[in-house]
């Protein structure tokens, strides 16, 4: 009898075990879409109303994890974005890979996440946005010098510390991709205070850099600036997260906040995780957001962000 009763408490415990982490598994598959709208000041009157769409850290691991990505892209082309923005982090390493040490330095492994990411991004063609589709590398995306060919056939266009100007109506929004490492100042000087400029890169660790830099003549270069790249820290116990992340990504880990008067948001990432694909307290998410022009903060709020 003590051994029927160990086989079946063994059986309950191995049954938790299984819901459990087919919960967790759940948890990083769906991907929830944040809505949020945001008063920015420099807003020109022609941009009122425009919607961006930002997706980070797709982080496929396989050529079926970049199909159903792509998948997930068609079905947020629904939501009829203006402006598409990508932040990095393509393609990854799988569990196998990462268990046996092996990283985007591995000739092979790169290969294999090039042709992953290549699924992903050529599958955004069919994707509209009227003012543009664009995106920002992440340190450790494979062969980077093929990233830009890879996006061109989506019609994606990289900024790599470069920025681009979109006009409508003879006015104009800026948007910057901060590269992941390196000086901003060349980036930053080349924004005017009185522009609006809405900035993106791949980790919050570019922030500091980012609010310290200047525009040309001086003040704040940026409105907005978005990232992804701490998927929350994927894993979340209290302040224990499950990935490694560095001082800069705990400080800026999710959602939204403002410093010196310029917007942040961290996203938890737009898809499964790294290398494994499971979440707790964590969630994957893109983010939509609507711009409006706001010539003083709205009455009754302290950030000027709107959350939905």
């Amino acid at each position: 009898k003590k051994r029927r009763w160990g086989w079946k408490l063994a059986l309950a415990l191995l049954l938790l075990l299984v819901f459990a982490l087919g919960g967790l598994y759940v948890a990083s598959r769906v991907v929830h879409v944040r809505y949020a709208t945001v008063f920015l000041h420099d807003l020109p009157a022609a941009f009122e109303g425009a919607t961006l769409l930002f997706v980070s850290d797709i982080d496929a691991h396989s050529p079926a994890d970049a199909r159903a990505a792509a998948r997930m892209m068609a079905s947020l082309a629904a939501l009829e974005p203006d402006i598409l923005l990508l932040g990095g982090d393509y393609a990854a390493p799988g569990l196998w890979e990462t268990l046996n040490g092996m990283g985007m330095e591995d000739a092979d492994v790169a290969a294999e996440a090039a042709a992953d990411r290549y699924l992903f991004l050529s599958a955004l063609a069919d994707f509209s946005a009227p003012l543009g589709k664009f995106a920002v590398a992440a340190a450790d995306d494979a062969l980077p010098e093929q990233l830009a060919q890879a996006m061109a056939v989506g019609g994606v266009r990289l900024l790599n510390g470069e920025s681009v100007t979109l006009r409508r109506d003879g006015e104009a929004l800026t948007i910057a991709g901060i590269a992941p490492e390196g000086d901003l100042s060349a980036l930053a000087g080349g924004a005017r205070v009185e522009d609006c400029v809405i900035a993106f890169a791949h980790s919050p660790a570019r922030f500091p850099a980012a609010l310290t830099a200047e525009a040309g003549g001086g003040g704040a270069w940026a409105d907005m600036i978005l990232a992804g790249g701490t998927h929350g820290g994927q894993a979340r116990l209290g302040e224990r997260t499950l990935l490694p992340l560095t001082e800069q990504e705990r400080r800026y880990l999710s959602g939204w906040r403002k410093e010196s008067g310029v917007f942040l948001l961290t996203s938890q990432g737009g898809w499964a995780a790294r290398a494994l694909p499971l979440r707790l307290n964590t969630a994957a998410e893109v983010h939509l957001i609507t711009l409006r022009r706001a010539p003083a903060v709205p009455e009754g709020e302290t950030d000027g962000v709107f959350m939905q």
